[in-house]
């Protein structure tokens, strides 16, 4: 197993809380950006389907 220490001064651990927590804000909006564009694009893919199955109504032979 990996042997680590913890630092004595607890201060030193202040940066890599606050990457840590940066990370986490940033990871959250990505997956919240993702959401968003996958709504979008599933509109879109709805709508182009009904385009098609109107399309196919009205050529029908």
């Amino acid at each position: 197993m990996i042997d680590v220490e913890m630092p004595e001064n607890k201060l030193e651990l202040l940066p890599a809380v606050f990457i840590f927590i940066i990370f986490v804000i940033l990871a959250w909006m990505t997956v919240k950006f993702l959401k968003k564009l996958h709504e979008r694009e599933l509109k879109k893919a709805e709508e182009a389907e009904a385009k098609m199955k109107e399309y196919y109504l009205h050529n029908k032979h």
